[in-house]
């Protein structure tokens, strides 16, 4: 009985875990600028995984089980760093964010059309004399 119990509960976390995994997907698709994709990429991947290592865990098998864990400890590891990264970049080529409501809170100044973005992207340095 508690054996069948814990089947259906794995079963479930997989379906949630594909389902959180598939908004990531989908967040990716209908986000308006590259942060709030990322963010929808990120959050999806962390908490699709998460619902992915309870399910191998409620299957009771441990080589399962230890190898989900520690896939999932690199994936949390490594998606923030690779996430700040590309936002990082982004930033760096001043990408604008389109989200309604949206403050650049470094208060760097951010292009507002395509010929500042190649007119920041193609200065390397203060111009001279």
């Amino acid at each position: 009985m508690a054996g069948e119990a814990l089947a259906i509960a794995a079963d479930a976390l997989v379906v949630v875990g594909l389902v959180v995994c598939t908004l990531g997907v989908l967040g990716i698709y209908r986000m308006p600028d590259v942060y709030t994709q990322l963010h929808a990429a990120s959050k999806g991947v962390v908490f699709g995984v998460a619902a992915f290592v309870l399910a191998s865990l409620a299957a009771a098998d441990g080589a399962i089980a230890a190898r989900a864990v520690l896939i999932a400890a690199f994936l949390f590891l490594t998606t923030p760093v690779a996430a700040h990264a590309v936002a990082r970049a982004a930033h760096t080529r001043r990408e604008r964010m389109r989200t309604p409501a949206a403050r650049d809170e470094s208060r760097h100044r951010l292009a507002t059309s395509d010929a500042d973005t190649q007119q920041l992207a193609g200065r390397h340095g203060p111009p001279g004399p």
